[in-house]
């Protein structure tokens, strides 16, 4: 009953302050308001303006996290003169920004712009509540966007537009592969793929004693199983074996293959067969696998596109101490004759249904600003992302470190965006705990999985089909 109450609470809450949004100062009647969320941001124009600045310097203050929007903002309205248009502009969290965003779709008054994930918009746009791109966009726009464009599809339309790209690889401690002379063990060629078996050979080899106590001190590799993203940490392992947790349409779990079983047995025979892994890996969070790396006890982990300059932050401030990490990129491994996969994402701004052609034009225009090629590179500096137009990718062009980061993200896959992904994330981290604890097999684990995550599915989409015909 309390939990309830204060649930309740929450929702009114939130949806009193999204009516403040709205109410929050009078309307000239020619004036066009646009609404743009975003969960994507960083303090500063530049994103580096408080780069070396001391957290207590009062020179902090003069930044936001709306600095750059505010900046674009004012030049999409200098593109209308003769248009009153006002922009109001919010930024989210990845906690309860999901949440509120659902909250305002479901009270019929969502953003008239959001970006957020690919995945995000890609669930929305299952239920027709969004505006396709296709007729607004020339050729060379499409073009340019490469294969991110692709990732916008949904029933032969596009329904936002790549922005801010991300992606995951994997990284070794060249420090810890010279210590065990084992760097001979890693792959260098292309792309650097390489196989489960060459993987584990590294990950055993880099699997150690240092102290000479008798215990391991050095694991070759550890992944996160609490409050993380199985399609970040887990599902790379499962493309590797050729496996998908989603259908093409993005509306049933199939994870509970025979090659997914198998990927998910692999996973658990690197604890508990092979002893690469940490003991208890299934309550493994992500500080703990980053506090192994920065101690220099994990030869191997999984990286993003951002991994470069955290590294380089840790070091200006001593969480990592000079000589103890050297960051080498490389991908998944995957199984002979398969294409590793990865999590390759494009946070993009979408736009939902607008009534007032007038509303609609400026939106779409508004969305399409946000991605052209200076603030594609500009949002990409500013958050040391992978720009997703082939026009913006000279902002790495000095950067070989940063130029193979990109080179990878190739082999990202839509299952990695599905909409109902985050929906699901907690289920499917239980089946995944469950199976590295010995609770259960995989093939009981995903096949529980896959049988409520299902009717899960099933139950959303009979809802919001009914909400719509409402």
């Amino acid at each position: 009953m309390g939990c309830t109450m204060a649930k309740s609470l929450v929702i009114g809450s939130i949806l009193l302050a999204l009516c403040a949004c709205a109410a929050d100062a009078p309307l000239d009647e020619d004036e066009i308001r646009l609404t743009l969320w975003t969960q994507d941001y960083w303090v500063g124009v530049t994103g580096h303006e408080l780069d070396g600045v001391p957290l207590d310097d009062p020179r902090r203050a003069q930044y936001t996290v709306k600095d750059w929007y505010n900046k674009v903002a004012h030049d999409f309205k200098a593109l209308y003169p003769d248009r009153k248009i006002r922009i109001h502009i919010e930024t989210l969290d990845w906690t309860s920004g999901f949440q509120k965003i659902d909250i305002a779709v479901a009270s019929g008054r969502p953003p008239d712009v959001l970006i957020s994930t690919s995945g995000i918009a890609l669930k929305y746009a299952r239920f027709g509540l969004l505006e396709a791109f296709d007729e607004y966009l020339s050729e060379e726009d499409i073009k340019d966007f490469g294969s991110f464009y692709g990732f916008s599809e949904y029933e032969g339309k596009h329904y936002f537009l790549p922005f801010i790209g991300g992606n995951r690889y994997m990284v070794a401690n060249l420090e810890i592969f010279r210590e065990r002379d084992a760097v001979h063990l890693l792959p260098i060629e292309g792309d650097r793929l390489w196989t489960y078996d060459q993987f584990l050979a590294a990950a055993r080899a880099t699997t150690f004693d240092r102290d000479g106590d008798g215990g391991v001190d050095v694991y070759g590799f550890a992944m996160p199983f609490q409050r993380n993203s199985p399609q970040q940490d887990q599902m790379p392992f499962f493309w590797g074996h050729g496996a998908r947790q989603f259908n093409d349409s993005g509306d049933s779990l199939v994870i509970n293959s025979e090659m997914g079983v198998k990927a998910l047995q692999f996973m658990v025979d690197l604890e508990h067969v092979h002893g690469v892994v940490p003991a208890g890996s299934a309550g493994l969070r992500n500080n703990d696998v980053t506090d192994l790396w920065n101690a220099g006890r994990l030869a191997m982990r999984q990286a993003h596109h951002g991994t470069r300059r955290s590294h380089e932050r840790a070091l200006e401030t001593g969480v990592i101490e000079e000589g103890v990490i050297e960051l080498y990129p490389m991908m998944y491994p995957s199984l002979p004759g398969v294409d590793p996969g990865a999590f390759v994402v494009a946070d993009s701004p979408c736009v939902f249904r607008q009534e007032d052609e007038e509303k609609r034009e400026l939106s779409i225009a508004l969305a399409k600003f946000l991605t052209n090629t200076r603030h594609e590179r500009e949002a990409a500096y500013a958050m040391s992302t992978l720009p997703t137009r082939y026009s913006a990718l000279d902002v790495w062009a000095d950067d070989p470190f940063q130029q193979y980061v990109l080179r990878v993200a190739r082999y990202g896959t839509k299952d990695a965006i599905q909409g109902y992904g985050i929906p699901l994330v907690n289920m499917t981290l239980s089946a995944f705990q469950a199976a590295m604890s010995r609770q259960a097999t995989p093939g009981k684990a995903l096949d529980d999985l896959a049988r409520r995550g299902n009717r899960f599915i099933r139950r959303d989409i009979e809802r919001r089909l009914r909400a719509g015909a409402e």
